[in-house]
Order: structure tokens, then sequence, then C-alpha cells
């Protein structure tokens, strides 16, 4: 049957007003239920698995020495390396020895970020028999530089804690960072730490507090701040 004017005129009206409110309405759906369109403005991360954090995972327990020293990408161990790989985390010193107090005082990391970028951090690293603690992700270490030492009755190891990055940048609304949801080995819980994209640059950062350990999984859900 032909169509008249005002029925071709009624139908393009039609297509034009309500068509694309329906994809609006589709999008917006997908969205809130999946968070995972580049422009949505919630995000997921998932982290399946992740091993435990090693206090000597990426350089084993090394005496200190009076003048600065090093440690370039090839001097750290591969397992280690791997962990950061996949899922980008915080670099830890543990600090030990008959002369705790012989440590250098910083150590400068350089590598990158979870966006290939890079990123630096100084860790001031402790005087006593304990661990200092990096708050920066990191997805790659291109090297470690000591600061000169006060002797060499320390030893020094290097490690990975249990601070993961986040993918995108976290949204603080009326200071507070807007966690939507936070599941831990299948749980919802609400007992993890999140750090701003100041605090852990680039994105911010999340550490559950039940301990990853090769089987426990953790899944984050996040506004986000999309003028980042």
């Amino acid at each position: 049957m032909a169509l008249t004017v005002l029925q071709v005129w009624q139908n393009w009206i039609m297509d034009r007003l309500f068509l694309p409110r329906y994809i609006r309405t589709v999008v917006s759906e997908i969205e809130v239920r999946f968070g995972q369109l580049e422009g949505a403005a919630l995000w997921t991360n998932e982290y399946t698995d992740p091993v435990a954090a090693d206090a000597a995972g990426l350089e084993a327990a090394t005496a200190t020495t009076v003048a600065p020293r090093t440690v370039l990408a090839a001097g750290l161990i591969a397992g280690g390396k791997t962990a950061l790989l996949t899922y980008p985390r915080n670099v830890t010193f543990t600090t030990a020895g008959a002369t705790a107090s012989d440590a250098p005082a910083t150590a400068l990391i350089t590598g990158t970020d979870i966006d290939n970028a890079v990123l630096t951090e100084t860790v001031t690293i402790a005087q006593t028999a304990t661990v200092a603690n990096g708050v920066k992700a990191f997805k790659t270490i291109v090297s470690v530089a000591y600061a000169a030492a006060e002797g060499t009755g320390a030893t020094v190891s290097i490690g990975f804690g249990a601070v993961f990055g986040l993918s995108k940048t976290i949204l603080s609304r009326a200071g507070r960072l807007a966690v939507v949801q936070e599941i831990s080995a299948g749980s919802v819980v609400t007992n993890g730490t999140f750090a701003s994209a100041t605090t852990s640059p680039p994105h911010g950062s999340y550490a559950p507090n039940s301990a990853p350990d090769g089987s426990k999984d953790y899944s984050v859900t996040y506004e986000r701040n999309l003028a980042a």
C-alpha cells in the first residue's frame, strides 16, 4: 500500500525522535550493567588469582654499599616482574641485617604505570628491621637507584605488595572516593582500602583487606572521573 505524504513525514519524524532516545536508553543500560564502555561513568577492575605479596619477589636481601647502587630490570627476579605485568602493584623494601641503620635513606624507582607511561617514586627506606611500602603501582621497573648507604651492615630486599593499580581514575564525591561495589573471594565487602589518583597516580589504587594468595579473586566497581 502506498504511503501518503503525511505518513512519510510522520514516519520520518518518529524515527528521529524516538530511535535516538531508544539507542541512548540501551547504551545507558549497558553502562550501568557492565561499566566497561570507554565513555561509561562506572568502571570495573577484576583481579583474578593475584599472587601473594613477596618481600623479596624482585631482589633477594642484598648487603648495602657505601657507594650509591642501581639495580636494573635485568637484575630483578623474573617471577616478580611477571606479577607486576599481570596486575601493576606497589614496590616494597625490607631492611634487615646486623646493623639495619646502615641502610640507604632512599630508593628511586623508575618504571611505567598501567598506561605504559613513565612512573617514578622515591621511597624512604627504613633504618630499622622493617618494611617500607611504596604507594604507586608499577607495571614495569626500569631501575631502582639507592642513595649512598651509611655502611655495609644492613641488607635490603626489593619486593611487591598488595596495592593494585586502578585502570581508570576514581572519582571523589564530597571528599569520599566513589566506590560502588567491592567483591573479595566471592563476597561483597566494604573493608578494602582505596587511594586517589593524587596519592597513587595515574588513576588511584586498591588494597584488599583479605591478602592475595594466588587463589582469591577481587572485583571493584567505581565511578570514573570522566574529566581526568
